[in-house]
């Protein structure tokens, strides 16, 4: 992607999300997401909207005395309501929806100033909007935004062990029916057996693992680079990770793909890069045998080859083989040439043939054969085939048939 295409995209993000955002900021979303315009802007609007309030802790009793045409609880009655201390349901009034009145915000006791618990720094602050007779509460939107705050927000959720997005594949309907049916049938058409072919449930892999370091400098993955805290393109992976979303780059995973993130922390310790791990080999190699690279020689052996008596070769379509002018009202014989490339040869000769004929098979078959000398030799005990006008039947260990390889000089 050009860096014009990521400028349009950058534009495009803060043209929704708004002018305060910044281009670094941008990018970081835009980064995180793959580029992906619209899941950027769901991880910017999902991350400014607040932590979510814990819905396992007890709720407030609900209140039953007079109210006014407003729904507040009546000013006489309101102190019964809340006569009996409770320090842990200080703070956790649900909160209405919609336009509140200043009235409504002076009363709320929501944030109490008493409260100095230090879990109050992590929330978000609230703020409002408004005129005189209406106002609308509205959060700090850089707060939750903060690595640290990210990372507070991460542990108290591994402590808690919360359930994986999606849930277990236990928690997915079964067919409540399976097997076979049978058609109601008339005077013209019989009955037959319907079969009822039960989908089977597609195999979902193992999560893989991926380790989250947390360093006091930045944040890595596995064994990767480092990524900063203070580097506003990385500032949208720690909240997709929080939001139980894995950054494609950043964990190095498929989309849809399911991850098991383990956190590591080193919050005193500064990011150190990992040491190569040591690999016994690399590289290529060369087969024993084979020709070497940019090396030819004299082909003095192709060229005192005499030619072939009462045989010719021929090169059919198709084939990159000759084949040899065999007699069959003669004796024949088979032989498999085993050439200095691994190349296999086999091929039919009469007794009459000799071994120079064998030679001028292997130089047609092979056109590495004509590059560099080479000689034929029996395979056991190993001996040189180098008399070129002898007959194959009057070998003794080829006039059955055999085995000869080719040995470069």
């Amino acid at each position: 992607m050009t860096s014009e295409q990521n400028d349009a995209l950058i534009s495009q993000f803060i043209a929704v999300a708004g002018p305060s955002v910044q281009p670094e900021q941008a990018q970081g979303y835009l980064a995180a997401a793959s580029w992906n315009v619209e899941e950027a802007l769901q991880t910017f609007f999902a991350a400014n909207d607040g932590e979510e309030q814990d819905t396992s802790e007890e709720q407030e009793a609900a209140y039953t005395g007079p109210r006014t045409l407003d729904g507040r609880p009546a000013p006489g009655y309101a102190g019964e309501a809340t006569s009996m201390p409770s320090s842990s349901a200080r703070g956790k009034q649900p909160q209405k929806g919609g336009l509140r009145t200043l009235k409504d915000i002076q009363g709320d006791s929501g944030h109490s100033h008493d409260d100095e618990d230090d879990e109050d720094d992590d929330k978000d602050q609230d703020m409002f909007a408004g005129g005189e007779k209406s106002g609308l509460a509205v959060q700090n939107p850089g707060q939750s935004s903060d690595p640290q705050a990210q990372i507070r927000d991460m542990l108290k959720k591994a402590q808690r062990n919360d359930p994986r997005p999606g849930g277990e594949d236990t928690d997915r309907p079964r067919p409540r029916f399976t097997g076979t049916g049978q058609t109601l049938g008339g005077d013209d058409t019989p009955s037959r057996v319907v079969t009822q072919a039960s989908p089977q449930r597609p195999v979902v892999a193992a999560p893989e693992r991926r380790d989250l370091h947390i360093w006091r400098n930045g944040f890595s993955v596995d064994d990767g680079p480092l990524y900063r805290y203070d580097d506003p393109a990385n500032a949208g992976y720690l909240e997709m990770i929080n939001r139980g979303q894995a950054p494609v780059q950043l964990m190095n995973a498929q989309h849809g793909q399911e991850l098991d993130v383990h956190l590591s922390m080193h919050k005193e310790d500064d990011y150190v890069k990992p040491k190569a791990k040591y690999k016994p080999f690399g590289g290529s190699g060369q087969r024993l045998g084979s020709p070497t690279p940019g090396a030819s020689g004299p082909a003095a052996a192709t060229s005192s080859a005499p030619p072939p008596t009462q045989s010719t070769t021929a090169t059919p379509p198709g084939s990159s083989a000759p084949i040899i002018d065999v007699d069959e009202a003669q004796p024949t014989l088979a032989l498999q040439i085993r050439l200095g490339d691994g190349t296999r040869l086999r091929s039919r000769f009469n007794a009459s043939h000799t071994i120079g004929d064998v030679y001028t098979f292997v130089n047609s078959a092979s056109p590495t054969s004509a590059q560099r000398p080479w000689a034929l030799m029996t395979t056991f005990p190993s001996k040189e085939l180098s008399d070129k006008t002898l007959k194959l039947g009057d070998v003794e260990d080829l006039k059955r048939g055999g085995v000869v390889v080719q040995k470069w000089t």
